[in-house]
């Protein structure tokens, strides 16, 4: 919450030029397009995230080589691009120019495989603004009002005024366009609920509205839907539920107590959100292990067997466990992770969300006795590779000095051995990268999501 996100989306002079210059060679390349809502101000101003552009179908191929083209003209080093459906997300990014630009490029409207409006009524209904073209003010606003209304089945304040100020300039044109997509009676019951500014009711017909909206499309386009459901079905699938490697993203930090884990966190969250031109729900952070598996200590009182001991400020308050017992509750934690690291890698790949652990199974072999086992290092260093690994683990370095002056939870002897430790895990790979956590937070997060970028996106 005290997170500063001002820096996030910021629309500068170098993004002004790689969208002129995206209208110039798609307008060159005779690639139909336009521009779908947001257009105010640009290319110089941008009052969104990102821009949406609506391209012919079957031209994606050629519109994202331009693109690419055009992002290393501008010396952009990264790019990124997410499929959903006939959208493709994609992103140009340079961190030592700490610039970065979303432009989405979609394939003619579609929703979750109908194909209510055809890409050519589209793009016959629109007019030239400045050097792009864009939908005509009544298209727009059915356009809104059914992309809300069946996506999200929500109609905020400023989308209300919009389509009314519409209705209100050109009402035959907003009745006729209704009547097209839903039918003569749905499309004439929508129009009266706008004509009275009754929104609400158009959120509670949604569900009505999509039925309608899809069957009519399935009837005129019968053969091309079932090709769009089952792909949208198969791609749905594909993510979810197979859910390859290159959908999870997955970051581990590991450090003693005191060495700043919290602040960084924080700090890379913001430049993951910056590079990505999204907000900070693009990160999901997780602490120590995905939790589907509760607590041992509150089992254990749940069962009135142990009272559960809170006091987490003292990470080695308790003993040590005999050896059966260690080997059941490693077990236990270990099952966790078997068990709930593929449920949150699918569920966070849905949305194509940056999965981040705040220490991870590797504390079992750096700090077993903050979680009271006592095992031969090879049979935790053994648990600890049967489960899913991160792509990225970053390990905060620090003189135990410094870290000790943060916070006195151990001892500095304790963290000294910790540190050691802690360097010990980069003989795990590549994917282990040692931080210099004595910089300021910024400089770290700076130099963290370099590594993130190479990492996670392709290099240009």
């Amino acid at each position: 919450n005290n997170m500063n996100t001002d820096k996030l989306y910021i629309w500068s002079s170098e993004h002004a030029q790689i969208l002129s210059q995206l209208f110039i060679e798609f307008n060159r390349k005779g690639i139909s397009y336009f521009v779908l809502r947001n257009h105010e101000g640009l290319p110089e101003v941008n009052y969104s995230k990102d821009v949406d552009i609506i391209i012919q179908p079957r031209k994606y191929a050629k519109a994202r080589q331009i693109l690419l083209e055009i992002f290393r003209r501008n010396e952009l080093s990264h790019y990124y691009i997410m499929n959903f459906e006939r959208a493709h997300c994609i992103f140009g990014m340079n961190p030592d120019s700490n610039i970065s630009i979303h432009i989405d490029l979609i394939e003619g409207y579609a929703n979750k495989g109908y194909e209510i409006l055809s890409f050519d009524f589209l793009y016959n209904n629109t007019v030239q603004y400045k050097n792009f073209r864009i939908l005509n003010v009544p298209l727009d606003a059915v356009m809104l009002l059914l992309y809300k209304v069946i996506g999200c089945k929500e109609l905020k304040d400023k989308y209300r005024q919009t389509i009314h100020t519409a209705y209100k300039n050109d009402p035959e044109k907003i009745q006729d366009l209704l009547i097209q997509v839903l039918g003569q009676h749905c499309g004439n019951q929508i129009f009266e609920y706008i004509k009275n500014s009754e929104y609400d009711k158009i959120i509670n017909s949604s569900k009505q509205i999509n039925n309608i909206a899809k069957k009519r499309t399935f009837l005129k386009k019968t053969l091309k839907t079932i090709a769009g459901i089952i792909y949208f079905l198969a791609e749905k699938s594909w993510r979810m539920i197979i859910c390859p490697s290159r959908f999870q993203k997955t970051i581990a930090v590991e450090a003693p107590d005191g060495t700043g884990k919290t602040t960084f966190i924080d700090n890379l969250i913001l430049e993951i959100a910056h590079f990505f031109v999204s907000d900070i729900s693009k990160s999901r952070i997780y602490h120590f292990r995905p939790e589907i598996l509760p607590n041992l200590g509150a089992v254990g009182e749940k069962a009135r067997v142990i009272k559960q001991d809170k006091n987490f400020t003292v990470p080695h308050r308790a003993k040590p466990v005999g050896a059966l017992s260690s080997f059941v509750r490693m077990t236990y934690y270990w099952l966790d992770y078997v068990i709930g690291m593929p449920l949150i890698l699918r569920k966070n790949a849905q949305f194509d969300r940056i999965t981040i652990f705040d220490r991870y199974i590797y504390d079992f072999l750096v700090d077993p006795y903050r979680s009271r086992i006592k095992l031969p290092y090879w049979l935790r260093c053994t648990f600890s590779k049967l489960v899913k690994q991160p792509k990225v683990v970053f390990v905060l370095d620090a003189d135990a000095e410094t870290i000790y002056a943060r916070k006195q939870e151990l001892t500095k002897e304790e963290i000294n051995r910790q540190l050691i430790d802690f360097k010990k895990l980069s003989k795990m790979g590549k994917r282990v990268h040692l931080l210099d956590a004595t910089q300021p937070p910024e400089q770290i997060a700076n130099d963290a999501i370099k590594i993130v970028l190479d990492t996670f996106t392709k290099q240009l």
